[in-house]
């Protein structure tokens, strides 16, 4: 197969991945529900958000962690797609959160109810996995700063443990999302959620056992 019918094959499923997140909000949502209620319209486009961001945390890691094999796949143009995903990525994690402001002051009408709802707390269970996003945010925002700044000293000879955060990330994100949402519990996304875990799960493994192998290697040229 050529390169532009393998570029085909992953922009339809990229596609088709991304689509599985609003595609499940919908179906979990009554229409009519949504263009006469604010609060449950700003909610619907919140949970939206929410799955997208977590569909493009692991499209993000599975690119970045194999970035050779998928230039080999669908071409030189595999590391704009990354770049230009990963700002996508921030935008709608950055808009997750402003919606949940939104949401909040909907219902409660209460600008400090707002501002709280930025700190993290942990007095019940629904707050903790709550926290989890919030401090996901934090990382990922710290890590789109360093990739930002990539080029510079500091972040250059500290990029692994910058990238690692994304792991990170993807795991606090799937906690959160299972522990607060319905949606990831539902179809067609319960499906995409263990595909997610189970392929990040796999990278991480697989990683570990490269680096394994590399130090094994090392110990034996050195002896």
């Amino acid at each position: 197969m050529g390169l532009k019918g393998k570029r085909r094959i992953f922009y339809t499923i990229w596609l088709l991945v991304l689509f599985s997140g609003p595609l499940t909000v919908f179906l979990n949502t009554p229409y009519s529900l949504i263009v006469t209620d604010e609060i449950i319209l700003i909610n619907t486009f919140q949970r939206i958000t929410g799955l997208l961001a977590f569909s493009l945390i692991f499209i993000q890691i599975l690119l970045g962690a194999y970035m050779d094999r998928w230039v080999q796949i669908i071409g030189a143009k595999a590391y704009r797609f990354h770049v230009v995903q990963g700002l996508m990525t921030y935008s709608v994690i950055f808009i997750h959160p402003l919606l949940n402001s939104a949401l909040t002051y909907a219902v409660s009408k209460n600008l400090g109810d707002v501002i709280l709802g930025f700190v993290p707390a942990f007095s019940s269970q629904r707050e903790i996995f709550l926290s989890y996003g919030k401090i996901a945010f934090v990382l990922v925002t710290i890590s789109v700063f360093a990739a930002y700044f990539r080029t510079k000293p500091f972040f250059r000879r500290n990029w692994k443990a910058f990238h690692i955060l994304n792991y990170l990330v993807f795991i606090l994100v799937a906690f959160h999302s299972k522990g607060v949402g319905t949606d990831v519990s539902t179809f067609p996304f319960n499906f995409l959620y263990w595909v997610f875990v189970s392929g990040i799960a796999f990278i991480i493994l697989h990683k570990l056992y490269l680096k394994y192998l590399k130090t094994l290697s090392v110990s034996h040229e050195a002896s």
